[in-house]
């Protein structure tokens, strides 16, 4: 009975994330700290990191989708949108969120431009 409580203990009994925009592709990187060393920005007191959210900013010196967070710690997605959301509204990391659809080269491009670097060989 311990597996299911756990998630719920991690994120404090929250199952959504405080940002909407927080897609599974979406990239999460640290925000360095002062002279440029990956260290997260100083906290308020009262704004404690638990061990998760410190594994998270261990994990994000490069950039990382939350799936790839998510499978590196373990834990199951929606619990590592809730940390992430807590550690972007801290300042302590940056999102950027997945390209839109429509942003997208058509494969039918790409398939034309890869025919054309063949027929250079």
């Amino acid at each position: 009975m311990s597996g299911p409580v756990r998630p719920y203990v991690i994120t404090g009994g929250r199952s959504r994330p405080t940002r909407a925009e927080l897609a599974v592709e979406s990239l999460v990187s640290a925000v360095p700290g002062p002279l440029g060393l990956p260290e997260p920005p100083e906290l308020p007191e009262h704004e404690l990191l638990n061990r998760e959210h410190r594994r998270i900013l261990d994990l994000c010196h490069s950039l990382l989708s939350i799936a790839e967070v998510a499978a590196h710690l373990g834990l199951p997605l929606g619990v590592v949108k809730v940390l992430v959301g807590d550690l972007w509204d801290l300042g302590a990391v940056q999102v950027l969120p997945p390209v839109p659809q429509a942003e997208r080269l058509p494969a039918t491009l790409l398939e034309e431009v890869l025919v054309g670097l063949r027929q250079l060989r």
